[in-house]
């Protein structure tokens, strides 16, 4: 059987194009808004820690925060519940 979608993970980012200095938050979210659990968030598959929650909070941007990101977590229930989202890139300028 294919998967079933609302086991999916997706990593919401604000903007995808950022300034220096900028703020942003970037959520892991289960579909139809499916709770999330021990989450943790991954910039160019390095860990990325001061996660709160299913947030990430990005503050003071540097260049080196250009790249791309992925989460993973417990999304729900069932047989494999931990999930990982698609990778998404995120360019400061």
């Amino acid at each position: 059987a294919p998967p079933c979608p609302t086991d999916r993970l997706g990593l919401q980012v604000p903007a995808r194009h950022l300034l220096e200095g900028d703020t942003v938050t970037l959520r892991c979210r289960g579909q139809k808004d499916t709770s999330v659990t021990q989450v943790q968030f991954y910039h160019e598959g390095n860990e990325v820690g001061e996660v709160r929650g299913a947030e990430l909070s990005l503050s003071a941007l540097q260049l080196n925060h250009s790249g791309r990101y992925r989460c993973e977590g417990w999304v729900g229930f069932g047989p494999s519940p931990w999930k990982t989202s698609e990778l998404v890139t995120v360019t400061v300028y």
